[in-house]
């Protein structure tokens, strides 16, 4: 039953996630990795086309994966982008994105990390060619898991036919079953991506019961965010107007910025917990020191 007591501990805690907002510098975090983020976006969409091109997958499956992730508004200028690269297309552009990609995504991830373990008081101290080592290693994960996602959702039908054939299971039951769960794979990715982020950077024993209520808070409000910000662009913004062709850059520095600002919130969230799990203990076993 809900009481004042409970009320008061909400309201305690989110005065201490306000103070820890101001005091992490959780917004000038936030703008660095979007700054970065934003320096990666189109030299990886150049990467993946490029990828494509060495395949039979259709540009076009590309861009329906991305008009579900990122805000409507932007979707012309995606589109723009790819027919401009189509039609100067060159090799030299693959290794200029790939390198331009990591590059920069690898900032972004290095700010992330150290964002992460300011929300946990530890620091970070390496050399400059570990850090950017490991940041390497987390972006190359999160594009390889950005393709895999890509080709699950082209050979989807193709892979259930095959399990299904293997496994002698009825398609007519199963194989709804299988699009539903298809088709939530970038949700799921989601999930996981953020698991991995929280339960490793921190480089901390976190248990999974600390780890999960800043990824739902993250994965959930991520949508959320998505969705509203979609909505005010597309209905009420007056960015393209008073900016031109450049207005949905701003757009993108934005929504990224909110979700970079999302992502460091679920690991203050995370260390906010269990600094209140710890003085519980501490208060518990106190008097028997």
């Amino acid at each position: 039953m809900w009481n004042r007591a409970k009320e008061n501990r909400i309201v305690q805690f989110l005065r201490k996630m306000i103070r820890r907002y101001s005091a992490h510098n959780v917004s000038a975090t936030s703008a660095y990795m979007a700054y970065y983020w934003v320096l990666a976006f189109f030299p990886f969409i150049i990467f993946l086309i490029s990828l494509l091109s060495y395949t039979k997958i259709p540009v076009s499956v590309l861009l329906q994966y991305l008009s579900e992730m990122v805000p409507d508004s932007l979707v012309p200028v995606i589109e723009n982008t790819i027919k401009q690269f189509i039609l100067y297309r060159s090799t030299a552009l693959l290794s200029v994105g790939g390198l331009v990609t990591l590059w920069s995504a690898g900032t972004a991830v290095n700010a992330l990390t150290r964002g992460i373990h300011i929300a946990y008081n530890s620091k970070y101290i390496k050399p400059f060619w570990q850090a950017r080592l490991i940041a390497l290693v987390y972006t190359v994960l999160l594009a390889l898991l950005l393709i895999l996602l890509m080709v699950g959702l082209v050979f989807g039908n193709r892979l259930g036919d095959y399990l299904f054939g293997v496994l002698d299971m009825q398609k007519g039951i199963f194989m709804p079953i299988w699009n539903m769960a298809r088709l939530t794979m970038p949700f799921i990715a989601l999930i996981v991506v953020l698991y991995i982020i929280y339960k490793f950077i921190p480089r901390k024993y976190l248990k999974s019961t600390n780890v999960w209520p800043g990824v739902m808070f993250t994965s959930v409000g991520w949508y959320l965010f998505s969705l509203i910000f979609s909505i005010y662009v597309d209905n009420y913004s007056k960015y393209n107007q008073l900016y031109g062709s450049i207005g949905s850059v701003f757009i993108l520095l934005i929504w990224l910025y909110g979700s970079c600002t999302l992502l460091l919130l679920g690991a203050e969230i995370n260390a906010q917990l269990q600094e209140i799990r710890i003085e519980k203990i501490i208060r518990r076993i106190g008097p028997n020191l």
